[in-house]
């Protein structure tokens, strides 16, 4: 299954070195709990949209990582450069928007996702085909997440870098110091709650489907830096935890699988994977925090939690209706042998020409006085309420 697969190996001064950045329990989770395989392509491609308007790019690998609770996440790795800014956010738009395929991404789909297919069609048991529904390869929704590192090789003169960076993070065809078709409230409501601005030399945004990182003549090994802690490891820890609650909450919502087992994982979930700081620097916090926002993970986490709630509270529900039809059946059984026993007791103490009857009289007569006075309750309780 996992031919042509590189798997990537730590070493404990790898987790060692790890640790002076990272908190234990997360460089731990990053480097023992999940496993990483890569696969080289490096191959050029190109979007023909006409016969004059290519844009051209390249693959250049693959990655895989198998996590906690049979998850596998994937990742395609491209690279454009030197390439008009609203031709690469429309060729990226093209790539992601995988419901909408057509013969224009064969290429990208036979070099890219076809040994993604083959590894999800082993481990699902499926037989999904190169141009079949590769929205089964998401989950959840209709389009690939993106993460995205643009470097411009200079300032943009008097154009507004705000306006660049939601465009790209949006992939909206950017006009200079316009919002396009976007209202302005809606544009600094964005940029208010999910722009991150820390240093100078570049800003991030951290949206639903897309997280951009906007720079200006970036050294390639800052660019690397990004691509191995920001998204190797922070990016997708909080889409692993996307994920996973998402499965949780489908599962619980659709009984489909034993709803204590479910309550189960979430609690090593909760403990082990649940991290309330993940870096000693406070950069990595600042981008793990934003992203958390962005994926809307506490949302999930919230409703899980709610439904969790209520279904405890329909278990207690459920016991305390079944302890109080045990209790009946106790009290219908002391009740009947009272009868009995008061009833031998009156026949013994009076002399009657026939025992038996009396008996009978005796006991259906306290029967009856018995069952008058559980109604009179119930009339009373009724009234009550």
């Amino acid at each position: 299954m996992l031919q042509g697969w590189v798997k990537e190996t730590y070493s404990d001064d790898d987790y060692e070195e790890l640790s002076n950045y990272y908190v234990p329990e997360f460089a731990s989770f990053m480097t023992k709990d999940v496993t990483r395989y890569n696969m080289p392509i490096n191959k050029p491609c190109s979007l023909h949209f006409s016969e004059t308007d290519i844009t051209d790019f390249t693959l250049n690998s693959l990655h895989l990582w198998r996590a906690p609770f049979d998850l596998v996440l994937f990742a395609i790795e491209m690279k454009f450069e030197k390439v008009e800014f609203n031709a690469m956010t429309r060729a990226v738009y093209v790539l992601r928007n995988c419901s909408r395929y057509n013969a224009l991404q064969t290429d990208f789909i036979q070099t890219a996702l076809q040994p993604i297919i083959g590894i999800y069609n082993s481990l699902t048991h499926s037989n999904l085909k190169p141009d079949g529904n590769l929205c089964q390869l998401i989950e959840p929704g209709n389009k690939f997440k993106l993460f995205q590192a643009i470097s411009l090789a200079e300032p943009l003169g008097d154009d507004n870098i705000d306006y660049l960076l939601y465009d790209a993070g949006t992939l909206a065809k950017h006009t200079p110091n316009s919002l396009g078709m976007n209202s302005e409230d809606y544009y600094k409501s964005i940029m208010s709650e999910h722009c991150i601005s820390v240093f100078n030399g570049w800003k991030g945004l951290a949206l639903l489907d897309t997280y951009t990182m906007l720079s200006i003549d970036t050294p390639d090994w800052v660019i690397e830096n990004w691509k191995k802690d920001y998204f190797g490891m922070i990016y997708i820890y909080q889409l692993f935890r996307k994920v996973f609650l998402y499965n949780v909450n489908l599962r619980y919502r659709k009984r489909s699988v034993d709803v204590e087992i479910l309550e189960q994982q979430l609690d090593q979930f909760e403990q082990d994977y649940s991290f309330g700081s993940i870096s000693y620097n406070f950069l990595p916090d600042i981008i793990n925090g934003a992203l958390e926002k962005s994926l809307a993970t506490p949302q999930d986490n919230e409703q899980l939690y709610h439904m969790i709630s209520k279904e405890m509270e329909k278990r207690g529900q459920q016991a305390e209706e079944k302890t109080n039809k045990f209790l009946t059946f106790l009290t219908c059984l002391t009740i009947f042998s009272a009868i009995f026993d008061l009833s031998s007791l009156i026949i013994e103490s009076f002399v009657f020409p026939d025992t038996r009857l009396g008996f009978r009289v005796i006991s259906t007569s306290l029967l009856l006085g018995v069952a008058i006075v559980y109604l009179i309750v119930i009339l009373k309780y009724r009234k009550k309420k």
